[in-house]
């Protein structure tokens, strides 16, 4: 019998030889951390992203490292003849040439690696919301990009019909995703940017100015990833010599994250630092990105790990299997509360019930101060044919009503710690993301589409109060005492009773 096919050299990969030997062993505070991240991040960029860009290497401060980022399937194939999923060397979720964006097609994943070329915004729409591109960060990503390629493409069109288009195609993409707040993000300043432009600007300057912000956009994840990184390896429980337990929910690495990744990203880099650690992967039903991306990933990377379905991953962290639970975030509302991949609430309340540290891993464009708290937020809906069907099989009798939901809300009383790449954020959430996001906002304002956007919001927040104080006089006016309309304070899920959960015989009475 042949020795089993071994997973590529996961020392080929710059960025995870960068972190284990530079951050991990050397660096002994979250602060000191973040900085080599930053550091070290463009240099590892550079070796994963390929030929050098002008306008990339700008943005990540000098460093060469082009918007296009190619994938790389050298190995063994299938008996199709297409590249094996589990032999073949990949570099990244996707790159940019021009005309096209060539995405992984994770659809095909853990078999075989494929690329799908998206020319156009519908090519995008069509693979987020088939599953071809799953994740937060990487999606925005991918449509930043589409907006600049339908910019070229429509370069030598009439002016109010190029930014009919591009206006167009931004609202269909988040309408895909309406519950990802960093989707929101990059659509808001590849607009933003397209309105300061104007209508008097060239095809050709439109164009231009899409795609260096869309390369922007890029590097930002790069950077922003690699520094949050850091922050959660200054965090975890344990020594440096002492075996890790993690289990970690979602699409988080560097395929749902664009480049690096988050929270799946952390786990490589303990590995790599020499940290004994074993991986929970949660199956992520009913797409299984846990089972099928999530732990490919940790398969190239040679992290040890095991799949663990989404009904007993709970009862695994209450057994005392696990030391600590990391997780992505769609989006993070003012308060704390988090959207994040659908699953995570039972998590967080096995994690409340046996003090398991529950740690959200998000760059800040996942942070949304307009959002007051998560009974606010959206919860995305998924189609019901995965729920329906395993394997092309029915699981379900003809006719079955099917509920879907995408994310969960999991409550900021259930969240330990909040990595952002601008540092570990703590309760009281609302102080501490105010500030974040304020810190965040200042880097990113060099930004051309960035500031745009900033100078929008400021004007769209003197029409609101100078609407307000308009209303309010106006009702001063009328004196008829009648009630404002509007959600009760206490609308949404309950809170959580963490002490009743650590003590099933309380019953919340004094």
């Amino acid at each position: 019998m042949s020795d089993p096919v071994q997973p590529p050299d996961p020392n080929r990969r710059r960025f995870f030889r960068q972190f284990a030997g530079e951050v991990v062993t050397s660096v002994g505070s979250a602060l000191g951390a973040a900085q080599t991240l930053q550091q070290v991040s463009a240099e590892a960029a550079r070796d994963l992203l390929g030929p050098s860009s002008t306008s990339m290497a700008d943005a990540l401060g000098g460093t060469a490292a082009p918007a296009g980022v190619p994938v790389g399937t050298s190995g063994l194939t299938t008996a199709t003849g297409e590249p094996d999923a589990a032999t073949a060397v990949w570099r990244a979720p996707f790159r940019w040439d021009d005309e096209v964006c060539r995405v992984v097609d994770q659809r095909r994943l853990p078999d075989t690696l494929v690329d799908l070329e998206l020319r156009s915004a519908g090519d995008t729409v069509n693979a987020i919301a088939d599953g071809a591109v799953v994740g937060s960060a990487v999606q925005a990503q991918v449509a930043a990009v589409a907006l600049a390629i339908l910019a070229e493409n429509a370069s030598g069109s009439r002016a109010f019909a190029r930014r009919a288009t591009i206006r167009g195609a931004a609202n269909a993409m988040r309408l895909t995703r309406p519950g990802s707040a960093p989707m929101a993000a990059a659509l808001d300043r590849m607009l933003a940017l397209l309105e300061l432009l104007g209508l008097d600007a060239g095809g050709e300057h439109v164009a231009g100015g899409l795609k260096a912000e869309a390369e922007r956009i890029i590097a930002e994840a790069v950077d922003d990833h690699g520094a949050l990184v850091g922050h959660v390896l200054s965090i975890l429980p344990g020594a440096l010599d002492e075996p890790l337990h993690v289990l970690v929910a979602g699409s988080t690495g560097a395929m749902g994250g664009g480049q690096f990744g988050t929270a799946l990203s952390a786990v490589q880099t303990v590995h790599h630092s020499g940290r004994p650690i074993h991986a929970l992967v949660t199956e992520g039903r009913p797409g299984l990105e846990g089972s099928r991306v999530a732990a490919w990933e940790l398969r190239q990377a040679g992290v040890p790990h095991a799949v663990v379905t989404d009904g007993a991953a709970p009862g695994c962290i209450a057994a005392g299997e696990v030391r600590v639970v990391l997780v992505g975030a769609d989006r993070i509302a003012a308060n704390g509360d988090v959207v994040v991949t659908a699953g995570a609430y039972p998590l967080a309340l096995a994690c409340a019930a046996t003090d398991t540290p529950f740690i959200v891993c998000a760059a800040t464009n996942a942070l949304d101060l307009s959002v007051a708290d998560g009974a606010h937020a959206e919860i995305e809906e998924g189609r019901p044919g995965l729920v329906l069907r395993a394997g092309g099989a029915r699981v379900a009798p003809e006719g079955t009503q099917v509920r879907n939901p995408l994310q969960d809300l999991v409550t900021a009383d259930l969240v330990t710690a909040i990595v952002t790449e601008t540092g570990v954020l703590r309760a009281p959430y609302g102080p501490a993301i105010a500030a974040a996001v304020a810190t965040a906002s200042a880097r990113r304002a060099s930004s051309a589409g960035f500031a745009a956007l900033l100078a929008q919001r400021a004007a769209d927040a003197t029409d609101a109060a100078r609407d307000r104080t308009a209303t309010d006089a106006a009702a001063a006016g009328d004196g008829d005492g009648a009630p404002t309309a509007g959600r009760p304070a206490d609308a949404g899920r309950r809170p959580v009773d963490v002490a009743a959960l650590r003590n099933p015989s309380r019953t919340g009475e004094p």
